[in-house]
Parts: C-alpha cells; sequence; structure tokens
C-alpha cells in the first residue's frame, strides 16, 4: 500500500469519527484534520501531466517576488526568495516566505501577480498549511510508529499547521474576554484535572475517534508575555504509546490569525514546546518588521 494509500486511510477514519460529534467545534476540528491529510496526499501522489509549475499554482505559491521587502531571504540583494521560498500573504502583519521543504499550501490561484515589487501586490490567501519538523520525542522505538502495509501510520514530531487570518480579529476585549470565560467555565467543569507541561488538562467525555482510548482536553492561561490561551485536544491509542495533539485557538498576534495544528509524539507536556516553535517559525519567516506584528499596532 502507497503512502498517499494509507493517508486515505487516515481520512476515512477522521469522517467516521465525525459522526456523533457533539458539538459543531469538533465537526470543524475534525473537518480541518481532514483537509490537511487531503493537502498532504496531493503533496505525495503525483499529478499526471501537470508541470511543476501547475502544482506550485495549485497550492498557491507566489515565486516572482523582488525588491527590498522580499530581499530577506537573498543574501542582501533584492532578487526575492523564489521558487526556494514561495511567499503568501495571510494578513498584512503576516506575509511568509515558507521554504518549500515546508510544504506550503494554500488556495490555488490562476496565475502570479504580474508585478510583485511590494506585500500590497500580493493575493492575500484564505489559509497556509506547512509542516515542520522536532524531536519532541528523542530516542523512540521504531517498533511503536504503527504500520499500514508496511507504511508508517504516521511521523513522529511532524506538525501539520494551518494558519489563517482571523475573521472574529475586530471583536472587542469585553467580547472576547466573555467568550473565553464561558469556555473556561466549562473546562473548569472537566474532571480528573491535572497541571501538564503548564497547561491545565481535564478529562472530557468519550471519543469517537476511532481506536481511541481515552484523552485529555488541555488549555494555558493567559499571561502579559503570553496572552493567548492554547486549548489542545490529546487522543491517545492502544496500539502505540504515542499521543495525538491537535490545537485550535486564536492568537491577536500578526494582525489577529486562528492557528490549528497537529502532531503524534510521545509526551504531551511539550505541547508548549511545540507551540513555541510554530511561533518561531512564524517570527523567522515573516517578511514584515516584527514591530508592525504587536498588538495594537
Amino acid at each position: 500500500m502507497s503512502e498517499p494509500q494509507s493517508l486515505m486511510i487516515r481520512l476515512n477514519d477522521v469522517i467516521r469519527g465525525a459522526r456523533g460529534l457533539p458539538t459543531w467545534r469538533e465537526k470543524i476540528r475534525l473537518g480541518v484534520i481532514a483537509l490537511a491529510t487531503l493537502i498532504v496526499i496531493a503533496w505525495l501522489n503525483p499529478i499526471r501531466k501537470s508541470s511543476p509549475r501547475d502544482v506550485q499554482l495549485a497550492n498557491g505559491w507566489v515565486t516572482n517576488c523582488s525588491g527590498p521587502q522580499f530581499s530577506k531571504f537573498s543574501e542582501g540583494t533584492d532578487i526575492g526568495p523564489g521558487p526556494a521560498r514561495p511567499v503568501f500573504r495571510v494578513t498584512d502583519q503576516l506575509v511568509l516566505s515558507v521554504p518549500k521543504g515546508s510544504r506550503p499550501s494554500a488556495g490555488r490561484i490562476e496565475h502570479e501577480p504580474s508585478t510583485c515589487h511590494s506585500v500590497s501586490d500580493l493575493p492575500s490567501v484564505p489559509y497556509l498549511y506547512f509542516v515542520i519538523q522536532g524531536n519532541w520525542s528523542g530516542s523512540y522505538d521504531p517498533k511503536d510508529v504503527p504500520l499500514i502495509g508496511g507504511k508508517r501510520k504516521f511521523q513522529p514530531d511532524t506538525v501539520t499547521v494551518r494558519v489563517e487570518r482571523d475573521p472574529a480579529g475586530t471583536s472587542t476585549s469585553d467580547e472576547e474576554r466573555k467568550v473565553h470565560q464561558v469556555g473556561l467555565k466549562a473546562w473548569n467543569k472537566l474532571p480528573d484535572k491535572q497541571e501538564i507541561g503548564g497547561l491545565t488538562c481535564g478529562r472530557p467525555g468519550a471519543s469517537t475517534h476511532p481506536g481511541n482510548k481515552g484523552g485529555l482536553l488541555c488549555w494555558s492561561h493567559p499571561t502579559s508575555s503570553e496572552p493567548d490561551t492554547l486549548a489542545i485536544r490529546t487522543f491517545a491509542y492502544a496500539d502505540t504509546p504515542f499521543v495525538r495533539l491537535d490545537a485550535d485557538y486564536r492568537s491577536k498576534r500578526f494582525g489577529g490569525i486562528h492557528l490549528y495544528w497537529g502532531v503524534c509524539t510521545l509526551d504531551i507536556a511539550h505541547s508548549r514546546d511545540i507551540d513555541q516553535a510554530i511561533g518561531k517559525s512564524l517570527t523567522e519567516w515573516n517578511l514584515v518588521s516584527e514591530s508592525a506584528t504587536l498588538p495594537g499596532q
């Protein structure tokens, strides 16, 4: 069985798992996972009779930008990053030049802008997917990664990330505070609460995730240095010690964004480390100056 076929099995599992979910939020989360799986399948399964440029356009790549605003990854020249680092405009404060090895993918574009000499020339993308690789599981036993048709069911510590503009970014502080209080009240009712890696975790109701033997709902507490509330759902399985982490939260950084990410790793306690690695990538790849990304500016 090929890797795309094994990913299709994962996608079918996700679709079956969506049946009977108690809330629209969980259905949307599983829908995002399903879309991410389809995008990875598209990357792994070659598109017949399509040129490399057709594939780039299908994933929203803009590679013809040049000028001072695109010189960050051009060794001081104004040539621009080119196809090695396609450019995506998520918000006016988050314009990412993503290494092609991170498999960036956004909505399809029919053609690149005729000229691209400033970030304002870039089309806004509805979303952007990419992957990053970490080593949070350390030295693990390869036998702990289940196989499907001789292929790994998942790649440990490979994080699939989706970032998009947050349409709720215009909410007032009072509205956001009320939403947070409602969520916190629900979370505080969860049984078996415990602190794990700087997160408060509780045990939600039974999951319909296929093969799931239990999991946790975890969240962070905003501080002045980390104002975002990180929310993570975990899934443990009977055939592996690895745990699936699915994060879903909003951030005021970069003009207001909505972040989703998923990964299989050995230790839930590294959840914040994984999230910080994603934030570091966004900051390093961003072509907009850091001062322009601060909240309220």
